[in-house]
C-alpha cells in the first residue's frame, strides 16, 4: 500500500496572531475619541475581516481536504488552528455535504484508496499545491476573525451609545452609517444591551 507522502507544513503560530490582531483592533478603536466614528471603524473592521474570511476559507478548507482524502496527511487542524471536533465537522460536511450526517467508525478507518474514492464521489478537489498554500490561508483566515472578534463588541456597545440619550440615533441610521440593514444595527444594540443584563 501507498504511504501518504510527507509534508513539512508549516503550522503557524494562531494563538500569538490572533492576540496581536486582537491587540492592534483594541489599540486602534480605543484611540477613537468620539462614539460616531468608533462605530463607523468597528464596522469597516468587521465588515473587511468578513470580506476577507469568505475570500478565503474555502479556499483554506478545500486544500486541507484535498491533503487529507488524496494524501492522508494527519494533524491539519493545527495547521488550520481549529479543534479537532472543528476538524471532525470540516471533513463530515466535505465528505457527506449534509449537516445532518455523522462521520462514521467507518468513514474513520478507510484505506487510503477508499479515501481518494471517496473524495472523488464526493466531488472533493484534488489541490497540487494545497500543501504550499495551507499554512498561509490558515493564517489569514485566523488574523480576520480576531480582527472581527476584538472589534464586534465595541461595534454593539457603541451602537448601543450612540441608540441612547443624548445621540438618540435611530436603527435605520445607526445602519446607514455602518453600512447595513436597520436589523442588524437593532440586533447589535440589542447584543450590547444583553451583556449589560437588561
Amino acid at each position: 500500500m501507498p504511504r501518504a507522502p510527507h509534508h513539512n507544513l508549516t503550522v503557524p503560530e494562531h494563538k500569538r496572531l490572533r492576540t496581536e490582531a486582537e491587540q492592534q483592533v483594541m489599540a486602534e478603536l480605543a484611540k477613537i475619541a468620539r462614539p460616531d466614528d468608533r462605530f463607523k471603524r468597528a464596522c469597516e473592521i468587521v465588515q473587511q475581516a468578513d470580506l476577507e474570511i469568505a475570500a478565503h476559507v474555502d479556499e483554506r478548507n478545500q486544500a486541507a481536504m484535498s491533503l487529507w482524502f488524496y494524501e492522508g496527511v494527519r494533524g491539519l487542524n493545527n495547521v488550520l488552528g481549529i479543534t479537532p471536533n472543528a476538524y471532525v465537522e470540516l471533513r463530515r460536511r466535505a465528505l457527506h455535504q449534509d449537516t445532518s450526517a455523522k462521520l462514521t467508525v467507518d468513514d474513520e478507518r478507510m484505506t487510503a484508496e477508499e479515501r481518494r474514492q471517496a473524495a472523488r464521489d464526493a466531488k472533493i478537489p484534488e489541490i497540487k499545491d494545497a500543501a504550499d498554500r495551507l499554512p498561509s490561508l490558515s493564517a489569514t483566515v485566523s488574523v480576520a476573525t480576531a480582527r472581527r472578534k476584538a472589534a464586534l463588541p465595541i461595534l454593539q456597545d457603541t451602537a448601543l451609545v450612540l441608540f441612547e440619550e443624548p445621540y438618540g440615533w435611530t436603527t435605520e441610521r445607526l445602519g446607514e452609517v455602518g453600512g447595513f440593514s436597520a436589523k442588524y444595527a437593532r440586533d447589535a444594540k440589542n447584543a450590547a444591551k444583553r451583556r449589560r443584563g437588561h
